[in-house]
């Protein structure tokens, strides 16, 4: 029986993926961050995680098979055909050396999209888990938290490493809470009233004022957490207001179709703002310091964005493990 979709997901994803393409715009157009990256990056990007750890869990059981068929077709096809085709531009415009290493090995060892293989990794040793402990709140909550711990144990060595798999390690807690929020969603949906995330969002803004006042960062790629404590409260607090936010709002197409279409807005979310800024900068329209400025430069890299993005599905859907 096939399983209604649920479109606050999309909605969820929408909005984190524009929030990552503002995100991308202000770096290429201004050269930096003007809204603080500990503001809002790292949570957006946790809440692809504890997304997809809750399309992990399955009423019916989980098939380790079927998600590794699936896995390979969304995500692990999608990134070798992107960066294959995306290599030798990216290098171009970043100036980089054309030899067949330098274009080549970043792609074989993961490091050229870091949110995709964490995604990549992170799914694989969460299945395992899934699969050994067969679905197990508490066992699977003991080896999720293990994974964390190996994270912080391996961060402390270095921050690069192949396939990004510190990275990964603690992505798995936040997909074994997405898990966790799917296995009780109807104990969760109690909370999901204007009332609880009035609460949740004014108890956002104050970690968020603490963690400023205190210059604390919370950036997870590359890794750097100067408390483990304020990030958890930090990543949970928004997930759940975020999640309760989406639910709550009437449907909108168009974040809903930004949010199903998510992953190839991810690969072209770093070269369709640095392109534009490149451009804008040509005609002479590059930033003086007004912020409206970034918000037309952000208004064009959706729009291109989006324009890609429906080409791909539309005539390359291969690309993404579909058939037309």
């Amino acid at each position: 029986m096939k399983v209604e979709r649920e479109r606050w997901i999309d909605m969820l994803r929408g909005f984190c993926m524009l929030a990552i393409l503002l995100d991308h715009t202000e770096i290429y157009y201004t050269g930096g961050n003007l809204i603080p990256y500990d503001w809002y990056v790292s949570n957006v990007l946790i809440v692809f995680f504890f997304l997809s750890g809750y399309l992990m869990y399955k009423q019916q059981g989980f098939s380790m098979k079927r998600k590794m068929v699936s896995l390979g077709h969304s995500l692990l096809l999608p990134y070798f055909l992107f960066t294959i085709v995306l290599a030798l531009p990216k290098a171009l415009v970043h100036g980089h050396s054309l030899d067949w290493e330098s274009l080549l090995l970043p792609i074989l060892t993961g490091r050229a999209s870091w949110f995709i293989t964490a995604l990549v990794v992170s799914e694989i040793v969460f299945s395992l888990f899934l699969w050994i402990t067969r679905g197990k709140v508490i066992p699977l909550f003991i080896l999720s938290s293990c994974a964390f711990v190996g994270s912080i144990l391996l961060t402390k060595q270095s921050t690069d490493y192949p396939w990004c798999i510190n990275n990964a390690l603690q992505a798995v807690l936040f997909l074994y809470i997405g898990w966790f929020y799917h296995l009780w969603k109807e104990v969760f949906n109690r909370i999901n009233t204007p009332l609880y995330t009035s609460f949740l969002f004014i108890s956002l803004i104050i970690i968020k004022g603490y963690a400023t006042c205190k210059g604390m960062h919370t950036m997870i790629y590359p890794l750097s957490i100067d408390s483990y404590f304020l990030f958890f409260l930090d990543m949970l607090t928004s997930i759940f207001l975020l999640v309760n936010v989406c639910k709550q709002l009437p449907r909108y197409k168009p974040l809903e179709w930004v949010g199903a279409h998510s992953i190839v807005y991810y690969f072209v979310c770093g070269g369709v703002p640095l392109c534009l800024s490149l451009a804008l900068e040509k005609v002479g329209v590059d930033y003086h310091g007004a912020y409206y400025s970034v918000l037309i430069a952000y208004a064009l890299v959706c729009v291109v964005a989006s324009c890609i993005v429906a080409i791909v599905y539309r005539y390359l859907s291969f690309m993404i493990g579909k058939r037309h």
